[in-house]
């Protein structure tokens, strides 16, 4: 008996606490997972042994030791390790730092989160230079030694030189805090000109657009507003800009490329290859295939263009199995949510994306800044004063310690929603509060209510699929 075994070698174990499910009924294994992300497989027998707290085999107890399901003496301070490396995100202090100069925009997005006003609105005020000069000085007081400053809207480059003030500010201030500094902007590019465009390659100033498919689809989704009136036609500028500034890359002997967002609506649905081959033309290959995030504009426009869940997950999987034709043919393109589960779940890293991380990432991994100097949890909680944390004009260690940033981390904790507690793929889930409370009212939601737990039940079971196969072929 393995007990003989332990007293032999003088140390002892406990179970450590993991979730089952029998994942295949034929074969009778169960996929075991524990709350620092590993996980492995067990046959019956196996299993058997496990619950019962009776191990006679010692080939057994060594697996369950290297994977953590029991803890003894000398695999301790590797569990101690797996939770720090699992929670990561959280352990160096806010490094995203989202900066709105403006909320007024010159497009009318069917789906837009923000609700933004036309761009001749002038009720809303820009930010003005004395609190662009504080965002930035209150944001690099964060103890993260990595800091990235991203420019969104409304359209930010209405307000192009704040963004000018804020980044040689930034720059200035830098050479003090020695920061690995990160500066991006989130454009509809329909405001790019060649000026501008040189000024951010010039000083290192990253360029994301937006581009949600072939042209029909993309002016569908993306069109411009203009004196109230829809006015078709944002996909000629977005694909001339992106070709524009790459060519300026290459001029430059620059190694980069744009990089790009799309938002998949009802009107998306029929299209996925050609979604994909429109990135594959501009030379994106990391695509990131974006459900609606049901607030603002979106809210608003409802069922003419929400989906429910299994459509989505219909036309991802029709997505991902083409993406996959692409790559067997040597077009290595991938979706970045697929590959932030392969990080998760094999690599046990978190995926650094705040919203499938729990707690969330708000506040502990990004914050936003509105033109008006006030700081939310994140950019789709703006204006919503549910989930306002403070102003620049408070010291950063005193937005940290208000009830309110506490309360806002554990609404996003899915360790404490009980309904949670025995789902095996609850290592690698996270959720998005503010859309929690738009759609559901509560912050302690009812999980299997959420696109996100079945987009994570979805990614891990296509993982834990590949990695039973190869078990049964080895067998």
């Amino acid at each position: 008996m393995i007990s003989n075994f332990l007293k032999r070698e003088g140390f002892d174990y406990i179970s450590n606490f993991y979730r089952y499910k029998l994942y295949d009924k034929e074969t009778r294994h169960y996929l075991i997972t524990t709350d620092d992300s590993n996980s492995l497989f067990l046959n019956s027998s196996s299993f058997r042994q496990l619950k019962k707290g009776v191990i006679s085999s010692e080939n057994l107890y060594t697996i369950l030791e290297e994977k953590g399901v029991i803890v003894t003496t000398n695999n301790f301070n590797n569990i101690v390790q797996g939770f720090k490396k699992r929670y990561s995100f959280i352990a160096s202090g806010t490094s995203l730092h989202i900066v709105v100069p403006t909320h007024r925009c010159n497009m009318g997005c069917i789906y837009c989160f923000a609700n933004s006003p036309e761009i001749d609105n002038k009720t809303i005020a820009d930010m003005t230079d004395e609190t662009a000069i504080e965002v930035v000085e209150f944001i690099m007081k964060s103890p993260s030694e990595l800091i990235t400053i991203e420019f969104q809207g409304g359209e930010p480059l209405v307000a192009f030189n704040k963004i000018k003030l804020m980044v040689n500010h930034a720059k200035k201030l830098n050479n003090v805090y020695k920061k690995d500094l990160h500066l991006t902007v989130v454009s509809n590019f329909t405001l790019m000109t060649e000026e501008i465009a040189n000024w951010f390659i010039d000083n290192n100033v990253s360029l994301c657009t937006s581009l949600d498919g072939p042209k029909e689809l993309h002016n569908k989704n993306r069109p411009i507003l203009a004196k109230n009136q829809i006015e078709i036609g944002t996909h000629d500028k977005v694909a001339y800009w992106i070709k524009k500034i790459n060519s300026i890359y290459a001029k430059k002997g620059i190694n980069e490329n744009i990089n790009a967002l799309m938002t998949i609506t009802k009107n998306s649905l029929p299209y996925y290859k050609e979604i994909i081959d429109e990135y594959v033309k501009f030379g994106i290959y990391m695509v990131d295939i974006r459900s609606l995030t049901k607030i603002g504009r979106a809210e608003e426009n409802g069922d003419d263009i929400y989906y429910s869940d299994e459509e989505f997950l219909d036309f991802y999987k029709k997505s991902l199995a083409y993406i996959d034709t692409l790559r067997s043919a040597g077009i290595f393109v991938e979706d970045r949510i697929r590959e932030l589960y392969y990080t998760k779940v094999l690599e046990r890293k978190p995926g650094f994306h705040t919203d499938y991380e729990s707690p969330c990432g708000a506040v502990t991994g990004n914050i936003t800044y509105y033109v008006d100097g006030n700081i939310y949890i994140c950019n789709e909680a703006l204006g919503k004063e549910e989930f306002k944390v403070g102003s620049i004009k408070e010291n950063w260690q005193d937005i940290f310690n208000k009830k309110e940033t506490a309360q806002t981390i554990l609404n996003s904790l899915l360790e404490n929603n009980v309904m949670c507690d025995r789902c095996v793929y609850k290592p690698f889930c996270g959720t998005c509060q503010v859309e929690n409370l738009e759609n559901l009212g509560k912050f302690n939601f009812y999980p299997t209510k959420t696109a996100r737990c079945h987009q994570t039940k979805f990614h891990a079971k296509n993982i834990y699929d590949k990695i039973l196969n190869q078990l049964k072929k080895d067998m």
